[in-house]
């Protein structure tokens, strides 16, 4: 069904190129998984075979790429569109309206198919993906994951011969993460689709029977039936500053919506020196309360302490520079024309000195695979490069307390591992890290305590083996390490 010959393809004003001598064969019916580092070339190769890299950037190609006997390099979109279809990495990229029906709905719009198979194909796709219940919300109202869900109904509705996932599951817990990856392999299975899989979740999809091809810098190093695992290294978690007063207290807090509170009476103490995770299902209130924490967000009621003062009395700019927040979209927090200015965006408006911060800045970019990029707008990073680019804006200017939002999307081992290693370090020098985090291959290596959001409050608030214990007892075994159940 897919052959590429000899295709490199370079992006309009880079220097390297993004894909070099690609020469590659997927049988219909196949399923295929692609690996490798953040950055190496995946996506652009997806955006080619779904036609976007040729219709939405004028960027240098050579050889040749064929889908099904068609090139789409010439062909219109909206006719590939029924060939290829693509389940995007960022799903907010691939939404055209503001509700979830209509999402779903515009495609098979748009290809004239007839009302009563709309309804039909419509609900067919969010029974699939388990979120029949997200059906009349806006899309702006919905978390990461819930978006993700959508972004996957609105591509399974259409029902093309091929679909490819951008690492599908990025913001999906661990339950609606396996049960992803059950559907896919059961459409895959039953309707004898072509599937293209890029995933850095290997331990949830080592059951399909599939191909893994590794790419690096642009090429295909490998090609083989079937892949070993290998973990990440342990790294030994820090020790939290005991018998110091919280640098953080949240008392009995609500908040949410005004029909639809999703913190509930919330306590939770943060001390110097600790690495938290937060872990919940999709839509429990994780993101709701990081932005609480740094006022992004109203309170109904309750009240949230920084270092001993109500951060309602203190002004946004004196708590942004003690708080510093990573949002869950690398692309919301994006300002600057340059990688080397987004950097050092922070500690220059907190007008700190460059002796302060520019050497360790340029010392974590090039940790990060990024010292030869400075001179390139964000926007040209890979996904996995933007939210490693967004922990180095917010760590270039030190703040005492980090929130982060799912900064491991998108990271291969090698990344992760990197990302994890800068903040053990972090909190060792007695600041505190507040993660929310879904991969229960990580969060074990690094966390002081575990917490677990579910219905508005904290089901779980422990030290990391109480906490696993909890999780155990409470029935969350999809969110033990290597525990799907």
């Amino acid at each position: 069904m897919i052959r590429l010959e000899n295709f490199s393809y370079r992006y309009p004003g880079s220097e390297q190129f993004a894909l070099q001598e690609i020469n590659l064969e997927i049988d219909e019916g196949e399923f295929i998984l692609l690996n490798g580092p953040s950055g190496c070339g995946k996506t652009t190769l997806a955006l080619a075979l779904a036609g976007f890299l040729f219709s939405q950037f004028d960027g240098e190609f050579s050889g040749e790429v064929d889908v099904s006997g068609r090139n789409p390099g010439i062909e219109p979109i909206y006719d590939m569109a029924d060939l290829v279809g693509l389940v995007q990495q960022n799903p907010e990229n691939q939404f055209c309206t503001l509700m979830v029906e209509d999402e779903i709905a515009f495609g098979l719009e748009n290809r004239q198919i007839p009302r009563e198979q709309i309804e039909s194909r419509l609900s067919w796709a969010l029974d699939a993906v388990g979120s029949a219940h997200l059906r009349d919300r806006s899309l702006h109202s919905l978390s990461g994951g819930e978006k993700q869900k959508v972004a996957l109904a609105a591509i399974l509705a259409a029902k093309p011969r091929m679909i490819i996932f951008d690492e599908p599951t990025s913001s999906l817990d661990p339950p609606a993460t396996r049960e992803i990856f059950e559907i896919i392999l059961d459409l895959q299975q039953r309707e004898n689709l072509t599937v293209l899989v890029i995933e850095h979740k290997l331990d949830f999809i080592e059951q399909a029977q599939h191909r893994l091809i590794t790419m690096s810098a642009g090429r295909i190093l490998d090609q083989q039936a079937s892949h070993i695992h290998h973990p990440l290294e342990v790294t030994k978690p820090p020790v939290p500053y005991l018998g110091r007063p919280p640098i953080l207290e949240v008392e009995n807090l609500t908040a949410g919506y005004p029909d639809k509170p999703v913190l509930k009476g919330l306590d939770l103490a943060l001390f110097p020196g600790e690495l938290v995770s937060l872990l919940g299902d999709n839509g429990s209130g994780k993101s709701t309360l990081l932005l609480c924490l740094l006022k992004m967000h109203p309170l109904q009621s309750g009240s949230i302490h920084f270092q001993g003062k109500h951060i309602q009395d203190l002004e946004l700019p004196t708590l942004a520079r003690e708080v510093g927040l990573v949002f869950q979209n690398p692309d919301h927090q994006l300002f600057a024309h340059s990688v080397w200015e987004e950097a050092i965006l922070g500690p220059q408006n907190f007008q700190l000195e460059p002796a302060a911060y520019q050497d360790w800045t340029r010392s974590l970019l090039a940790q990060a695979g990024l010292d030869d990029r400075f001179d390139e707008h964000p926007y040209r990073l890979s996904y996995g490069e933007k939210r490693r680019l967004n922990l180095i804006s917010i760590l270039s200017y030190r703040p005492r307390l980090l929130l982060l939002d799912e900064i491991f999307i998108g990271q291969d081992q090698v990344n992760a591992a990197f990302m994890i290693s800068l903040l053990v370090d972090y909190v060792r020098e007695g600041n505190t890290v507040l993660l929310v985090n879904h991969n229960p291959a990580y969060y074990p290596l690094f966390s002081t305590r575990l917490t677990f959001l579910r219905d508005g409050q904290l089901a779980v608030d422990a030290p990391l083996e109480a906490g696993l214990s909890g999780l155990e007892e409470m029935g969350a075994e999809a969110y033990l390490p290597g525990g799907r159940s």
